[in-house]
């Protein structure tokens, strides 16, 4: 994952081809994360909200969610990344200020494997894509961000099982209708294939939207890969709202490469 690519390009020319006040959510600035950040103010303003970073603009509150979603609303800020804040309850305060319900935030990122192959995986949060519907949803919001930033279109669909070795378990059963079925109703619109278990595979065929059987195996097959150092992740954003949330690990050693792809998003049309 060391070695460049052409996305790797196309985001860092868009992440210094403007310069952004990036908001994100610090509570326990190690060595490596001040550096990360301090690394990311080339190109950014980097405003830490919780405790005092040292030789850092940044704002001290224990309530760093809450002044997060304030500071996007009023303009204070360009873009969010989440950081060490708590997830849900910074999406708590954005649907405050912004009028939304906690169903309005679906999850999408955008991750590149060993082999340099960038995709986006969905759904990733644990509450997302269990039914049918809520992957339509997801892939509707995929497809777009995915032209946005230069990738073709292809879906791949996975569930739990190939059909010669379906076992006789209601919930195996369902993920697999469901995947046939989302093919069905969508591939009039675009390119979409179901894969059966074999994420490689779609993968493999160059599919830019991977959707899993339901959010809760999304995020853990996500986790396992990024925290195993087997895919870099460039960042998750709270897709169905309009302010800018980039979504980060809150255990990550460093948010340089989440900042990076905050202020490439900030900067594209």
């Amino acid at each position: 994952m060391k070695t460049e690519t052409e996305f790797d390009r196309f985001i860092r020319e868009k992440a210094i081809s403007g310069r952004n006040r990036i908001g994100i959510g610090i509570l326990d600035p190690d060595e490596a994360i001040v550096q990360s950040l301090q690394k990311a103010h080339d190109f950014c303003d980097v405003i830490p909200f919780g405790v005092k970073v040292t030789d850092m603009e940044g704002v001290i509150t224990e309530s760093p969610e809450e002044s997060l979603a304030a500071a996007i609303a009023t303009g204070e800020v360009d873009a969010i990344v989440r950081g060490q804040a708590v997830a849900t309850t910074m999406r708590e305060e954005l649907c405050k200020q912004f009028g939304y319900t906690m169903d309005s935030i679906r999850d999408i990122a955008v991750v590149k494997d060993n082999l340099n192959r960038i995709f986006i995986p969905c759904g990733i949060a644990h509450s997302q894509g269990w039914s049918v519907e809520q992957k339509i949803e997801l892939i509707r919001l995929a497809v777009p961000f995915a032209q946005r930033l230069g990738l073709p279109v292809k879906i791949g669909v996975t569930s739990g099982a190939r059909p010669e070795d379906m076992a006789p378990i209601p919930y195996i059963i369902e993920n697999y209708n469901d995947a046939n079925r989302l093919v069905a109703l969508l591939q009039d619109e675009f390119p979409i294939k179901h894969y059966n278990i074999d994420i490689d595979k779609a993968v493999a065929d160059g599919c830019s939207i991977l959707v899993f059987a339901n959010g809760m195996v999304g995020n853990h097959v996500l986790r396992s890969l990024v925290f195993l150092g087997q895919i870099r992740i460039y960042g998750g954003i709270n897709a169905g709202i309009d302010p800018l949330v980039v979504e980060s690990f809150r255990s990550s050693s460093g948010f340089y490469e989440y900042l990076e792809f905050a202020n490439a998003l900030a900067n594209l049309p």
